[in-house]
């Protein structure tokens, strides 16, 4: 398979994101993605879950396939006998982990509905975003762009990346404190547009080399 596929997926993946999020909340009325969180669009009785979840689930796996063409692509430079290959690859297996963790975020363990009794599944959700995705969000950014510098593959991306890594730590801060205020979608999206963001830049770098 042409290697530069998987980088296509890398770029797809945040604009399905996208595209579902402002669609999801154009279909619910009611809806505001200032107070509202995106997980909301898919908790149980929300309407039209079965389309979001297979937008869901499509990015979710997209961002997998972006993973095996970023640990093809380390795995297969010419800096093989750099001592940051380790870092690279585990840095992928990382954004791997984050695609399969995060079909399970919206199919198997949706949010709760706000105000609803509180579920397995919802508690469940709450692990996997706050005790897995985000952490797998910092460290696999942080290691790509420490590989990226010392490998010097796209130079001055290794800083950009360290830079996005902070914007992702303080937003996620912020996020985390505004939790179950009228800005709690606002804040929310902030911290997935960084992250996004870095894996749409990072896929585009890699398809055009």
């Amino acid at each position: 398979m042409n290697r530069k596929i998987f980088f296509l997926c890398g770029m797809l993946s945040p604009a399905l994101y996208i595209i579902m999020t402002i669609l999801g909340g154009a279909l619910r009325p009611g809806y505001s993605h200032i107070s509202d969180t995106v997980s909301e669009l898919f908790s149980p009785g929300a309407p039209n879950k079965l389309l979001l979840d297979i937008l869901h689930t499509t990015t979710a796996l997209l961002t997998v396939l972006f993973g095996i063409g970023v640990l093809q692509f380390v795995r297969g430079s010419e800096h093989k006998e750099l001592i940051g290959l380790p870092i690279g690859i585990i840095g992928a297996g990382m954004i791997i982990t984050m695609g399969v963790a995060n079909v399970a975020t919206a199919t198997i363990f949706p949010q709760d509905a706000w105000g609803a009794p509180p579920t397995l599944p919802g508690q469940m959700h709450k692990i996997l975003v706050f005790g897995v995705l985000g952490p797998l969000s910092i460290l696999s950014t942080l290691l790509i762009g420490i590989w990226l510098k010392r490998a010097d593959v796209f130079p001055g991306f290794g800083t950009y990346s360290f830079i996005t890594v902070g914007v992702i730590v303080l937003s996620g801060g912020f996020a985390g404190a505004t939790l179950g205020t009228p800005i709690m979608g606002l804040t929310e999206r902030i911290v997935v547009l960084a992250g996004s963001q870095w894996t749409f830049m990072l896929a585009l770098r890699m398809f055009l080399r």
